[in-house]
């Protein structure tokens, strides 16, 4: 062992220090009580996944800021559904581009029909468009850290045979009497490189409010068939090498989310409290005097003390009722009071409080404050630009990750019925679907457009990239949403429309942005424009 030495090279004398990298001190006070477990990431996840999955969820049903955080990524990152662009890889399958394109339009089509199809032949239970499903499997991954479906082969005739069973992560567990093992997990069966070759699903989740046998019952499925198509789509993002299932999202904030929720019922029972009226009737006689001086009242004489004068007293504010709209009025025992304590707490700072615990849980859900309060009051576009291009480099991230591990493989099986169906046409001579599975369906999702927060200074910034060479048509339109070839098919249409009616094109050349007039000044907020002297 080499022996620790100073900064100028000569061994340290005794015994070395406690801790060469403070953060590791067990000695420090900041961190001597702090000594975490040292655990695998699954096996952390295996000791909390349940529990963590019961907090989210309850937090989904009562919590607003929750409930609307995770609404809102939802809302960006999948939208009302995605637009497929079949991009296949001409050079893979050794086909002309022109070719390529053909098939990709083709792809494209067959997609379109089977993911609007109004009667949801796409879902197994039938109540979901594709885009629908989308959705719901993302709040699963938000609120469980994960999404799993089954794709599923209708026997009965149907337009499309393929069809996605969404499930509950919850249903996915190891069945009763096998624990859990190198080679089961958390209900995934795993290979000898961890590789998931099968999952065990519950048929009916543990908790559903109904009880039968079916409860106990585990049906086993196979990731794949084995010719390779897809069967289970099972979407996470580990965080550590060797986990086979996720947890939620929202794991760093629960504990937050829940205090928050707290505390802003104290502040509008304080708020409630301090603007409601109470009004008290008190005596000021003393207990004793009034028993030894009192002896009759209108010439009767008191059976009970003070207890029968305090009842004939309550009696008269009955008969003589003071009217206080919206208070209650209550008669005090004698010389007894009623005193509200101060609570200690940042009332006067509420707001502001308030904005710094959701900037931290914003983090956290990968969105900003503004989006996840819509608080949009102290913001101007300068900041809004920048918060909108940070958050969305997340956001692209995101769709990316979930198209590849639970779109994708759904695409592709259907793209392979499309094919043995005959609704596709391979050109003659190229590889089969089954060969070049992942050439033939390679595409790009386009999610739902980033927005404008100025329509006139981005405009002119999205030309002027088409114009000096740096971006495409096809670029620009996805960041909106659109796809460029049905933007330019409808310009064309139009333009031939207004032809017809003799009138001239509805769309022209652009102008040279050179000639585009200055933009007006406005950085700042209307909240904070200060308003001039009369």
């Amino acid at each position: 062992m080499q022996p620790l030495l100073d900064a100028s090279g000569i061994p340290l004398r005794g015994r070395p220090p406690e801790s060469t990298h403070v953060g590791a001190s067990r000695t420090h006070p900041d961190l001597a009580a702090w000594r975490p477990p040292r655990i695998s990431g699954q096996a952390a996840i295996s000791a909390d996944r349940i529990a963590m999955s019961a907090r989210a969820h309850d937090l989904a049903r009562n919590d607003g800021w929750a409930s609307g955080g995770v609404s809102r990524v939802v809302d960006c990152i999948i939208g009302d559904g995605w637009r497929c662009s079949a991009v296949p890889n001409a050079k893979a399958l050794g086909i002309t581009a022109d070719q390529a394109r053909d098939v990709g339009d083709q792809f494209e089509a067959a997609w379109t029909i089977y993911a609007e199809d109004p009667d949801n032949w796409g879902d197994a239970a039938r109540r979901l468009p594709v885009a629908g499903n989308l959705a719901l499997a993302y709040r699963h991954f938000m609120w469980d850290g994960e999404a799993f479906g089954v794709l599923r082969w209708r026997r009965s005739p149907a337009p499309w045979r393929t069809c996605l069973q969404l499930i509950d992560p919850d249903r996915l567990a190891n069945p009763p009497g096998l624990p859990e093992s190198d080679v089961l997990r958390q209900g995934v069966e795993l290979g000898g490189w961890g590789e998931p070759l099968a999952y065990h699903v519950r048929v009916r989740h543990s908790a559903d409010g109904i009880t039968a046998p079916m409860n106990d019952r585990f049906e086993r499925v196979e990731r794949e068939t084995r010719w390779g198509r897809r069967i289970v789509l099972h979407h996470f993002e580990p965080e550590r090498a060797g986990e086979v299932r996720g947890i939620s999202r929202l794991k760093t904030v629960v504990k937050k989310l829940r205090m928050l929720g707290r505390y802003d019922e104290a502040e509008l029972q304080a708020a409630v409290l301090n603007a409601t009226l109470a009004a008290f009737l008190k005596s000021d006689f003393d207990h004793k005097a009034l028993m030894e001086s009192l002896g009759q009242i209108d010439g009767e004489t008191i059976a009970g003390g003070i207890d029968a004068y305090n009842a004939k007293r309550v009696d008269y504010w009955r008969e003589n009722m003071v009217d206080l709209p919206g208070a209650k009025v209550t008669a005090l025992y004698t010389n007894e009071d009623i005193t509200f304590p101060t609570a200690s707490r940042p009332s006067a700072q509420f707001e502001m409080f308030e904005r710094t615990c959701l900037r931290n849980i914003a983090t956290a859900l990968g969105t900003t404050y503004e989006q996840l309060s819509m608080d949009w009051g102290e913001v101007n576009y300068s900041s809004a630009r920048a918060a909108l291009l940070e958050v969305w480099r997340g956001f692209y991230a995101r769709q990316w990750f979930f198209g590849h591990g639970f779109l994708a493989p759904w695409y592709q099986a259907v793209m392979e019925e499309a094919v043995d169906s005959g609704r596709v046409k391979l050109p003659a001579g190229a590889p089969s679907f089954h060969e070049a599975r992942a050439a033939w369906c390679a595409a790009r999702w386009v999610g739902p457009g980033r927005g404008w927060v100025d329509p006139y200074k981005e405009a002119q910034a999205a030309q002027l990239r088409m114009s000096i060479g740096v971006s495409t048509l096809e670029h620009e339109a996805a960041e909106q949403g659109l796809d460029w070839q049905e933007v330019l098919q409808q310009r064309a249409w139009e333009n031939e429309f207004a032809k017809k009616l003799g009138l001239p094109p509805v769309h022209g050349l652009p102008p040279d942005p050179a000639t585009y007039p200055p933009p007006p000044d406005d950085e700042e907020p209307p909240a904070r424009k200060k308003k001039e002297p009369a």
